[in-house]
């Protein structure tokens, strides 16, 4: 079963289980509209009390210094249960079919591959690509399948994307782009096939040091994941100067999913960290978005209000 099929289930499922909830409680003189709006409730009010116990949890295990406003935590959870909502129950479950942009046989032109975390699909890139701000670059996406299964077996998936990628651009290497797991199943792959064909790897919020929440997630590639794993300590040891030269890692300082917070900053790399914003929301974060158009197509000029983008870049 594709994430997308499960999703939909998931989401039937949901709106069902909110609709028998207002059959039973409301009174038969209610509008029976008002069963609709108990229906799409559910998955809104699941989904935000699950993002409030990962902010809640962070906040305890690694609190932030110095501490923000309440406000300040309020307005990044709304924004990631939107985010959240979005993807979850819109995006990946009816758009992960969508079209990518046309492919161009140029090497020349900077060819990049867009990869998604854990339980994921390629949907989650589509506003980033209907925004057009790569348009400059010949640009694909990928599924890691199986949902569930063993990063080491998605660097042999991104290997085929990548080599598709090479195959119909020309491109002698190509740009990777991973959110959250996806830029660990870039350095598996680094791993495993060394780093001839990459240029660049960037990687947005990505658990490089792992995240307490690891343990807590369903499937193999979840508790490799996890804070210090064994996976983890076999990736680090496979890190040299040459391949981290070629890394530059975002992260958010309101992290509510990689736990510890510093997870995101390898070492060694160039970091930029942007503020007010949740782990799934960066994927439709413009100033993210502003950062991979000078990463990716450096002869670009974005509008002048990217130079008011609220970030912090060290070497």
């Amino acid at each position: 079963m594709s994430l997308a099929t499960f999703l939909q289930l998931a989401l039937l499922v949901q709106l069902a289980a909110g609709a028998a909830l207002g059959a039973w409680f409301l009174p038969d003189a209610v509008s029976r509209w008002w069963l609709l709006v108990v229906a799409i409730a559910v998955p809104v009010i699941g989904t935000a009390l699950v993002l409030a116990i990962e902010f809640i949890a962070g906040a305890i295990v690694d609190p932030r210094s110095p501490r923000t406003s309440l406000l300040h935590v309020a307005r990044v959870w709304l924004g990631e249960t939107s985010a959240s909502l979005r993807v979850f129950c819109l995006r990946q479950p009816f758009a992960a079919g969508f079209a990518e942009p046309n492919l161009v046989a140029d090497p020349q032109r900077p060819a990049v591959l867009l990869v998604h975390g854990y339980a994921c699909n390629r949907a989650v890139w589509k506003p980033l690509l209907a925004s057009g701000l790569l348009a400059d670059c010949n640009v694909a996406t990928v599924n890691l399948t199986p949902v569930f299964g063993p990063i080491g077996h998605y660097a042999d998936v991104l290997h085929a994307a990548i080599e598709r990628l090479r195959a119909a651009t020309g491109a002698t290497r190509v740009m990777i782009v991973g959110h959250s797991m996806g830029g660990l199943v870039a350095r598996a792959y680094l791993r495993k096939r060394g780093d001839a064909a990459v240029a660049r790897v960037i990687t947005i919020a990505t658990p490089h040091a792992g995240t307490i929440f690891g343990g807590f997630g369903h499937g193999r590639n979840a508790r490799q994941m996890a804070h210090s794993s064994a996976f983890m300590r076999e990736l680090a040891s496979a890190l040299t100067p040459a391949v981290l030269a070629k890394f530059v890692c975002v992260a958010t300082a309101d992290d509510n999913l990689v736990v510890p917070r510093s997870s995101p900053l390898l070492e060694g790399t160039k970091h930029i960290v942007l503020d007010g914003i949740g782990h799934l929301a960066m994927l439709e974060d413009r100033r993210v978005w502003d950062v991979l158009v000078r990463e990716l197509c450096p002869y670009r000029e974005l509008p002048s209000s990217c130079s008011n983008a609220s970030t912090a870049a060290r070497n």
